[in-house]
């Protein structure tokens, strides 16, 4: 590490290269060839993470439109560009798909509701099944988490143009935003990912999205991070939660947030 800046949020930055490197918390099973026996099983204290590309084959997106809800589909017409339209189709209906291999249920029975800002949740017969998922599309991927516990996800594409200082004065807490104002410049895309991608899951894990204040939670700017990269802290009501960015390849950049502190992450590729 340079001498010349040792502050939290460089490390953080540094954390997310390590782990590109090393693929450390990364337990990955192949998704090609899963019959039902053989799809994994989903402990309380893991979160399986799920990346798919959104630009399916015409046959396949024609299978996933079969899965859809009426309303989904009428969604899905209102969309001005076809490109959007599909990209709606392939990300509801693979998660469609996802999710009916943990309740062992048709995709197509598959109702769901929004929680109260609006996070989607499962509904009707499968509303007490205890499956929590949350899901994040950037480009053409999509990434899903599916847990036993409250979850988020976000996934980001490193090629965006962001005007970083001007945005992370906005989400950042005032101890954030100092230690990214030390930053070298060929470092501020890369910490500013992290830290926007962290903000990001924990608000979704939250429930509230942007509504949960992204300047009240302080992510990513802490001298108490554990070896993977994990930050953790309290809501209101004093329950804990906890964050941490995603080894995803070159050029993408996420991060995962969930109830507790005591779980675990694994990701395979979904077909």
């Amino acid at each position: 590490m340079d001498e010349w800046f040792v502050g939290p949020l460089y490390r953080l930055a540094a954390q997310v290269m390590n782990e590109r490197k090393s693929g450390r918390g990364e337990q990955s099973v192949g998704a090609n060839g899963l019959g039902p026996d053989a799809w994994p099983a989903l402990p309380a204290d893991e979160v399986h993470l799920w990346r798919a590309d959104l630009e399916p084959s015409r046959e396949r997106l024609m299978e996933l439109t079969a899965t859809l809800a009426v309303d989904e589909r009428e969604r899905a017409v209102r969309f001005r560009f076809p490109e959007h339209q599909d990209c709606f189709i392939a990300g509801r209906g693979l998660l469609r798909e996802l999710l009916s291999r943990y309740l062992d249920r048709p995709a197509a029975a598959l109702r769901f509701g929004q929680g109260a800002h609006g996070k989607p949740v499962l509904a009707g017969t499968d509303a007490g099944a205890g499956l929590h998922f949350n899901l994040s599309h950037s480009g053409n991927q999509v990434l899903y988490a599916v847990a036993r516990r409250e979850v988020g996800v976000d996934l980001e594409r490193l090629d965006r143009t962001v005007s970083y200082a001007l945005v992370a004065e906005r989400i950042c807490t005032p101890r954030e935003w100092e230690a990214f104002r030390t930053l070298p410049a060929e470092r501020l895309r890369e910490a500013f990912f992290a830290c926007w991608t962290r903000k990001e899951a924990i608000a979704k894990a939250l429930g509230g999205g942007l509504a949960s204040g992204l300047r009240t939670l302080d992510v990513c700017c802490r001298e108490d991070i554990l070896s993977d990269g994990r930050a953790s802290l309290r809501d209101g009501q004093g329950c804990e939660w906890s964050v941490l960015n995603l080894e995803l390849g070159s050029g993408w950049i996420g991060a995962l947030a969930a109830m507790g502190a005591d779980w675990r992450w694994r990701k395979t590729p979904l077909s």
